[in-house]
């Protein structure tokens, strides 16, 4: 059975790029029925954890956030993580960026896993358009797709 990923954002207000978003969109969508994803804006940390929190007591779900003290992880590696996952029975996954000011200490410590995109700090529209890209990268590297040698 395949893991659902939901990708999660804190944008308090409408303020996005839409050819950002339609690229983000895109890779979302050739996820396929490999890696199912959907993308989740919330306006406060707030909110995105109290989703979170619905999730997790619905069982089968681990809660990643994009932290800059988070692991560092490459491509191959975080595409086993989410096959571990998968393969020990977790359904759902649930990847967030946060909040402009930086993640709470509430939130740092539900997490299941802090992941790094770099040392340098990245808008969230770019963040978002980099898991998104990330999350389908993932996907063709489970399915031994050759997508990720060529790029």
């Amino acid at each position: 059975m395949a893991i659902q990923v939901t990708l999660l954002s804190v944008r308090p207000g409408a303020a996005h790029h839409a050819s950002l978003e339609a690229v983000s969109q895109d890779y979302l969508q050739r996820c396929g029925k490999t890696l199912p994803s959907t993308p989740r804006v919330f306006r406060n940390e707030k909110m995105l954890l109290d989703f979170v929190g619905d999730e997790k007591r619905a069982g089968a779900a681990f809660f990643w956030i994009a932290d800059l003290g988070g692991k560092s992880l490459d491509s191959i590696a975080f595409a086993e993580r989410i096959r571990e996952a998968r393969d020990n029975g977790i359904r759902r996954l649930m990847l967030a960026i946060g909040p402009a000011d930086g993640w709470s200490d509430e939130a740092r410590k539900i997490a299941d896993l802090r992941i790094s995109l770099g040392a340098m700090t990245l808008p969230h529209e770019l963040a978002w358009l980099v898991l998104s890209e990330q999350i389908y990268r993932a996907s063709t590297i489970l399915q031994g797709h050759p997508y990720h040698l060529g790029h």
